[in-house]
């Protein structure tokens, strides 16, 4: 990242002194807040984000309502995907049955109920990065369905503060039950015949992002290579998405052990923050102005931006195709009791602050990414933001390898949580031939190839990225904290009590996520599909 700052400091010469710095400043304000918990994040006690859902998938699916049952088989499968050498992720407690089940001996065993040993700014920090994902890429799309500059800001700030408040819930409704599984709360809550669903919802999520990523894939170097002398049909977005599906995505996904793969957390935010510099400095730099007229647009290889539907105070229906695609930009939730299980000291203050502060941070850094994606090409902002920018643009041409790699790197990751999600929901409906090792080889080949086919066919990940927004964000974000939380809190104090009668107001976020699933499908499809 430093060599590239270096790489692009002539670039900055361009940005005129009289132009606004709102921009600049929140970027900088998002970036320092990021990069303090570096130095601090080796002492994490393993969080998993999206690139790393394996481990919640291991926990939560195989942990019972209580969190405490583990089969020898369950225990076998934790212990070999426990990292080594260094990895970014320790070991996890296992806990002792009530009939003395053998017990996983890890570094972590000695860990105080109180939390871990991650610090609160470790803890914001890592929830920061592990959220922060490819979902930025999309958010300057959203706006161009043509929401006003103002809406679109305070749409942004408002569901990331919704979001922070129904994260809470999760580390209250941790606190008053002891479990450290979404799963083993969704059963202590709803009920354990029911908790099939946590594990469907997780897979849904899962696959949605893993045809994303596919889809990315072949959006990013697909654009690399046409720069080069390669035949039209060999660099193709199709061609590229079937080359590196079955020449790359496939030996990764067949590998059992994914502790290896620990250091694409890192590399992730390092994507993460160049795409967001990148963005600012071309939206200030004038290289893609209309008036002067920059050099890309003097080029003549891009599509010209176009502000015919810029406004300042526009709202209407299709402002739900943004928050749709924020709702999956925010997602975070499921993996809500790892945060508090690793939190120092943990109690629902600290988890609090923990969420408040690294959802202000997203905040910041979506704002600042659809602000100056937006400023930059308007009303034709693709789905995928680094398509509007010209080949021979360098620093598009490093934010395009930067995303690239840490997609490849990560998307074994993504996948496994996906299939163990798939293997744990098809298990609880009596489908466990699925769940048999023998098959793995076989669940890995059919998985990838669903998700290697539509992420063909669906060529724009907006689409995509608007449909599990809407559904699996309403759901995982608005709807599940708040009804585990209600539900936790009359079984605990009664249904009479005045701590129920004020966790029943969450439950305000219920309708709001189900019109939002509802009407975010509706305007996605219409703006996509039928548009």
């Amino acid at each position: 990242l430093g060599a590239t700052l270096l790489l692009c400091r002539n670039h900055l010469s361009y940005i005129k002194v009289n132009m606004s710095k709102s921009i600049g400043s929140l970027t900088t304000a998002a970036l320092l807040l990021l990069l303090l918990g570096v130095s601090s994040a080796s002492s994490f006690d393993g969080i998993p984000s999206r690139r790393e859902t394996s481990s919640l998938q291991l926990v939560s699916a195989l942990v019972d309502k209580d969190s405490t049952r583990l089969s020898p088989k369950a225990a076998s499968r934790i212990a070999r995907d426990i990292p080594r050498g260094g990895a970014t992720r320790p070991p996890r407690t296992v806990a002792v049955t009530r009939k003395q089940a053998p017990v996983v001996p890890t570094k972590a065993s000695s860990t105080s109920s109180s939390g871990g040993k991650a610090s609160l700014l470790t803890s914001i920090f890592n929830l920061s990065n592990n959220v922060a994902g490819a979902g930025i890429l999309t958010l300057a799309a959203g706006k161009a369905t043509g929401t006003g500059w103002v809406p679109s800001v305070v749409i942004c700030v408002t569901l990331a503060f919704c979001s922070a408040h129904t994260f809470s819930l999760i580390g209250k409704a941790c606190e008053m039950t002891g479990e450290t599984t979404f799963k083993g709360l969704w059963s202590r809550a709803i009920g354990e015949k029911t908790s099939w669903i946590v594990d469907t919802m997780v897979f849904m999520n899962t696959f949605c992002v893993s045809i994303i990523y596919t889809g990315l894939l072949g959006d990013i170097f697909s654009a690399l290579l046409k720069t080069t002398n390669l035949p039209s049909a060999l660099i193709s977005r199709n061609s590229i998405i079937l080359i590196v599906a079955s020449c790359i995505l496939l030996p990764l996904n067949l590998i059992r052990d994914l502790s290896a793969l620990g250091f694409t957390s890192i590399l992730g935010l390092v994507a993460v923050l160049y795409t967001v510099f990148f963005i600012v400095v071309r939206a200030l730099d004038g290289t893609y102005a209309l008036e002067p007229v920059g050099k890309f647009v003097a080029e003549g290889l891009i599509t010209l931006p176009s502000f015919e539907k810029s406004t300042w105070f526009n709202f209407d229906l299709n402002s739900l195709v943004l928050m749709s695609n924020l709702g999956l930009a925010f997602i975070a939730h499921y993996n809500g009791p790892s945060y508090w299980k690793s939190l120092e000291n943990a109690t629902s203050e600290r988890f609090t602050k923990v969420a408040l502060r690294a959802y202000t941070v997203l905040a910041l850094i979506y704002v600042t990414t659809m602000v100056a994606g937006y400023s930059t090409f308007g009303d034709v902002c693709q789905g995928n933001i680094l398509l509007n920018y010209s080949a021979s643009d360098i620093l598009s041409t490093l934010g395009r390898l930067a995303t690239g790699f840490s997609i490849i790197f990560g998307f074994p990751l993504i996948s496994n949580g996906c299939r163990e999600g798939f293997k744990n929901a098809s298990s609880a409906l009596g489908m466990k031939a699925i769940s048999d090792p023998q098959n793995h080889a076989k669940l890995v080949t059919c998985l990838l190839i669903v998700t290697t086919t539509l992420s063909i066919f669906l060529t724009d990940i907006k689409l995509i990225a608007g449909l599990s927004g809407a559904t699996m964000g309403s759901a995982l974000v608005y709807i599940c904290p708040t009804l585990i939380y209600s539900k936790i809190v009359g079984q605990l104090k009664g249904k009479d009590s005045a701590e129920y009668r004020a966790a029943r107001r969450n439950q305000l976020f219920i309708p709001f996520g189900l019109f939002t699933a509802c009407m975010g499908v509706t305007m996605t499809l219409k703006n996509t599909v039928f548009s």
